[in-house]
């Protein structure tokens, strides 16, 4: 009896456990990369994610305002935004050691992610 009410009390500390470390869209660790879309240019799974009327940017086709307009490196090709500054990893201007901060975000200024990478990413 006693080994049984152990079990069921370790099982339910597991689970409860769990719930509370499940991850959400609001709570990202910094190991969870944030893609843009390469279809919208918006942040993927998010309510504007291929919005269907969202007015579209006369020069790259994007969701005009998106963070990812004009600033794909290839369109139609989703791009992982870097956790450290904001930027899209792999591009000349990621984590460049003097670019300006944000003084809201603390990301490098006017990158897509500056202001909207999900907090703690």
């Amino acid at each position: 009896m006693r080994m049984t009410v152990a079990v069921l009390m370790v099982t339910m500390l597991v689970t409860a456990a769990g719930i509370v470390g499940c991850k959400t869209a609001d709570s990202r660790s910094s190991k969870e990369t944030t893609f843009l879309c390469g279809e919208c240019g918006e942040i993927k799974a998010t309510d504007a994610c291929c919005k269907a009327d969202a007015p579209k940017c006369g020069k790259c086709g994007l969701a005009k305002g998106a963070p990812g307009c004009c600033k794909l490196p290839e369109p139609g090709k989703n791009a992982a935004l870097c956790a450290s500054c904001g930027q899209i990893k792999g591009t000349d201007v990621c984590c460049k050691a003097d670019a300006p901060k944000c003084g809201k975000c603390g990301l490098a200024k006017g990158a897509p992610g500056c202001c909207k990478l999900p907090k703690g990413n």
